[in-house]
């Protein structure tokens, strides 16, 4: 199902990128690559390392989210079925795609412009397949929500100010009546940079035109 959701993200934006299910790793792997300072309770892992030749990337994402996702069997079906699953697809390919964007583009990204990137994208994932029931999927995400355990302080601020960033664009986006206008307004947003986005995304929380 990772592959399908990159699928899905690549039609959104119209981007490409080397097949996610090539990075990713099992449990074991993860242990072996994470330091140990995030040995943390997680839905999901991205683990980048910078070196001379490149990037390095590992995707994992919690056995139990992948079996709920195939036995949903498709994407829309997962939405209804199964969405926290689908939040941990889409967060952990939406950190993929944008790495990897970036570093062809040899353009920095930050840690919060990831984090709210993968917000908006959940969001997106929902309300495209299952359109009419916008508010939900808003209120699940932004205002339902829950922080795992053992997080850093500043892990803690970097989360919530993604999801209270994201939550203003989604707002804005659920007020488009048909998907062509969201389409164009994240492909966009996407396009744009980190800088751009976050201060677009800063105006948005705070109530002011965009």
């Amino acid at each position: 199902m990772l592959g399908e959701v990159q699928r899905w993200l690549e039609a959104v934006y119209r981007v490409g990128a080397p097949d996610v299910e090539d990075f990713v790793v099992d449990d074991a792997q993860l242990d072996a690559v994470r330091p140990a300072a995030a040995a943390r309770p997680a839905d999901e892992w991205v683990l980048v390392r910078e070196g001379p030749d490149g990037v390095d990337l590992a995707v994992w994402v919690d056995a139990r989210h992948q079996a709920a996702l195939a036995a949903a069997g498709s994407l829309p079906a997962a939405v209804e079925a199964c969405f926290p699953a689908v939040c941990a697809a889409v967060e952990g390919v939406s950190h993929f795609l944008l790495l990897v964007e970036r570093a062809r583009r040899a353009e920095p990204v930050s840690l919060l412009e990831l984090e709210a990137q993968a917000e908006v994208d959940k969001f997106i994932c929902a309300r495209l397949h299952h359109p009419d029931r916008g508010r939900e999927w808003h209120a699940r995400l932004f205002r339902d929500a829950r922080l795992h355990d053992g997080l850093s302080e500043d892990e803690a601020w970097r989360y919530r100010e993604a999801g209270r960033l994201a939550a203003g664009l989604c707002a804005r986006l659920d007020r488009h009546r048909h998907a062509a206008a969201i389409l164009d307004e994240v492909r966009a947003f996407w396009r744009s940079s980190g800088g751009a986005r976050l201060d677009r995304m800063r105006r948005l929380a705070a109530g002011r035109a965009a």
